[in-house]
């Protein structure tokens, strides 16, 4: 006699199947958190770094001030200072921040020698986007204003049609808008150059001041480039 072979269940066919998808799901959740936590985990260190640095900020601010101020240019007499002195830090710190300056100072000095090679091209390549995107945009307002003068007349025609002569009423409103926008400028033009660029406010006291301003701070950048060079030979 022949045997009878047992009949699969369409659920045993099924099982495996689901079994599959069931896994695959499981996986992609598992693949999603991660990148989530990866995600958040970046975040996370980008506004510790940030915030760290704007402390540091602070702190090194209140300090400057605090010996300009209360030590007159002298760390050891500002009230930080005494403190630490009160507490024998004093020395600990002094030599810390001589380290700090220092490494500081060669890190400044190397920039300053191998930067601007990069940073003049990445300048230059700025500006010139920034004069191809201005070009663009010019291009595009000036299209723009053509394509609208050349359908302005069957717009105008359609408005016609429901309102009689509004159009012609809007005409005259972006006319006296724009008559009114040069008229503006040329009498703001004329009050800045007659009351408020004279005396002293005037273009030659602007330019001496502006001189001065150059000198002085051509002063203080070889005041910090020799303290620079100071801090860059210790050890």
């Amino acid at each position: 006699m022949a045997q009878v072979k047992p009949k699969q269940s369409k659920q045993g066919k099924q099982a495996p199947a689901a079994k599959k998808t069931v896994q695959e799901k499981s996986s992609a959740q598992q693949k999603k958190n991660k990148q989530n936590a990866t995600q958040k985990k970046k975040c996370g260190c980008c506004k510790w770094t940030l915030g760290s640095i704007f402390i540091i900020a602070l702190i090194a601010g209140a300090l400057c001030y605090d010996t300009e101020v209360n030590g007159k240019g002298i760390f050891e007499k500002s009230a930080t200072g005494k403190v630490l002195k009160n507490a024998g830090m004093l020395p600990h710190v002094q030599r810390g921040w001589y380290a700090t300056m220092s490494a500081s100072a060669r890190g400044y000095k190397w920039a300053e020698q191998h930067v601007p090679p990069y940073a003049e091209p990445a300048i230059q390549t700025s500006v010139n986007v920034w004069k191809v995107l201005r070009n663009a945009g010019c291009t595009v307002c000036t299209h723009s204003l053509n394509w609208w003068r050349t359908r302005w007349p069957a717009v105008a025609k359609t408005i016609d049609q429901y309102v009689p002569n509004f159009s012609h009423k809007l005409e005259a409103i972006a006319d006296g808008a724009k008559d009114l926008a040069v008229s503006s400028y040329d009498k703001s033009a004329t009050i800045i150059k007659e009351k408020v660029l004279v005396g002293r406010f005037s273009p030659e006291n602007i330019n001496q001041a502006l001189n001065q301003t150059r000198n002085v701070a051509l002063e203080y950048y070889n005041q910090f480039h020799k303290k620079v060079d100071a801090y860059a030979k210790l050890k």
